[in-house]
């Protein structure tokens, strides 16, 4: 977006950075929250993407910016309509480091699942229950952390989080 006004320049990229591209992706295997065996790995660049996932065939695993480099990244995660009714794939969103966490409210059939502030992944657990096309999580970063703008999935007790395994 270009701005021809003199200054506004810092506005253009505080907009640009909420209007990303719609990418859609589908993972080639099995993803896990382990460095080096991510599905999708996500750069400060790629902040205000919309993210639609296809899980039908293996677990996305996505890999957040370093929270340093991504003050006012928002980036958001969608499943497609290729993964309704999947249950048996998941979809795993972790940090950079394990000293960067993911924080916030999502909600599911059951109610609300709090997203503690100690936690670096966070996951739509579909063994749990049958993923919805449309479940979704949204996530804003600090500078410091990740916080959870939106999370909602169809089925009770879809959300789960935790500590990620480094290798």
């Amino acid at each position: 977006m270009a701005n021809p006004m003199y200054g506004q320049n810092k506005f253009d990229n505080q907009v640009d950075n909420t209007n990303g591209e719609i990418i859609s992706f589908t993972p080639a295997s099995d993803g896990t929250a382990v460095a080096g065996v991510e599905s999708l790995v996500l750069k400060s660049t790629d902040a205000g993407n919309y993210y639609f996932l296809n899980i039908a065939s293996n677990t996305c695993s996505v890999k957040l910016p370093s929270a340093a480099s991504s003050k006012g990244a928002v980036l958001t995660f969608i499943m497609d309509v290729a993964s309704d009714a999947e249950g048996t794939k998941d979809f795993i969103l972790f940090t950079n480091a394990a000293t960067e966490f993911i924080m916030g409210a999502c909600f599911d059939g059951a109610g609300v699942h709090d997203q503690p502030s100690d936690d670096d992944f966070i996951q739509i657990d579909s063994s749990d229950g049958a993923v919805g096309a449309g479940d979704r999580v949204q996530v804003v970063c600090n500078g410091q952390h990740w916080y959870v703008l939106e999370g909602s999935a169809l089925t009770a007790g879809a959300w789960n989080s935790g500590t990620a395994t480094r290798a």
